[in-house]
């Protein structure tokens, strides 16, 4: 099964370097960013959650509160792997731009 072109077919070497670097700005970057501010949202829910739970004597409550605090806890560390796989991509991305704009030097 075959799908549309996304983009048009790259004929030239400045072509290329412009859709290396959208991908990157219009990709790589907005996505890390994303990921950060989820980061420092799942953070600001955790510690939320465990100070709530402090405040509860109803210990069915405090537990549940606490399974929350535990969750976004483990969100933090799945998202900082996003994190670093985002960070990648876009290492990648810089590192294609550079090896783009020395072929077009020696051509």
């Amino acid at each position: 099964m075959s799908r549309e072109r996304v983009i048009v077919e790259i004929e030239t070497l400045g072509q290329a370097l412009k859709v290396e670097q959208t991908i990157r700005t219009g990709y790589c970057d907005p996505i890390a960013e994303n990921i950060l501010q989820w980061i420092a949202v799942e953070e600001d829910l955790a510690n939320s959650y465990q100070k709530l739970s402090a405040k509860f004597s109803n210990q069915e409550l405090a537990k549940a509160l606490k399974e929350l605090e535990e969750e976004s806890r483990s969100n933090i560390t799945l998202l900082r792997s996003l994190l670093k796989s985002a960070e990648e991509f876009g290492e990648a991305r810089i590192r294609r731009e550079k090896l783009i704009e020395r072929l077009m030097q020696s051509t």
